[in-house]
């Protein structure tokens, strides 16, 4: 029993630790101004219609989307997905917080592709280990991660989730064009590289790093 708590407070703690990571990444591709990942350019676009912050626009979407996810998909929430849920925005207006009193901000990095460039590429390896790091604890996903597995089961695989995936996203860059948030080769760049990217991080550094921790992180396919 005190293994499986032990194994648990580090699943918990190693979740947070990844969402702060996903979020300094986010926060890396918002500074490339090459754009980011669809579901946050989303975010960006209508919060900046509305006049809110990022992290309250999230918590406010997440939690409407959360309803029907939740009653389709019960199983899939955790702590992990109330961290991503609540947290992330807040974690990425915080890094943007502290670019900018550091005197980094998009509007001085706009004509510096020598800057610009390290920074997008910086962005998506981050963002894509912060993912593969959350996806490991295995402690739920936020609704939109989950939303294309949805679609896959109740259509009975008629709609596979890397389509439905791919539709969502699409209409995340179009909701995103439409309320003015920036889209570019960052947008394309997490959409396209992602699961690979991923997929190496879990496999070929994360999870040797867990096994040589004594940590038991169940991976789940």
């Amino acid at each position: 029993m005190g293994k499986k708590k032990n194994d648990f407070a580090a699943r918990v703690a190693l979740v947070v630790v990844a969402n702060l990571i996903l979020g300094g990444g986010i926060s890396l591709l918002r500074l490339s101004g090459f754009g980011t990942d669809p579901f946050t350019c989303m975010n960006l676009g209508v919060s900046s219609r509305l006049g809110i912050g990022l992290g309250l626009y999230q918590v406010i979407f997440n939690t409407i989307l959360f309803i029907p996810v939740f009653i389709l998909d019960r199983k899939s929430f955790g702590i992990g997905a109330l961290v991503n849920m609540f947290g992330l925005g807040y974690f990425i207006e915080f890094y943007m917080f502290l670019f900018s009193a550091g005197g980094i901000t998009i509007e001085g990095l706009s004509g510096v592709m020598t800057a610009r460039i390290p920074l997008l590429a910086a962005g998506v390896l981050v963002v894509c280990f912060g993912i593969a790091l959350y996806m490991l604890c295995d402690l739920g996903a936020a609704p939109y991660d989950r939303l294309g597995v949805v679609i896959e089961t109740y259509s009975h695989k008629k709609i596979k989730f890397k389509w439905a995936r791919i539709a969502m996203d699409l209409i995340s860059i179009f909701v995103g064009i439409v309320t003015g948030s920036v889209i570019g080769v960052g947008t394309v760049a997490v959409a396209f590289f992602t699961g690979p990217i991923v997929s190496f991080f879990r496999e070929q550094v994360i999870m040797p790093v867990m096994k040589k921790m004594g940590l038991h992180i169940e991976e789940k396919q």
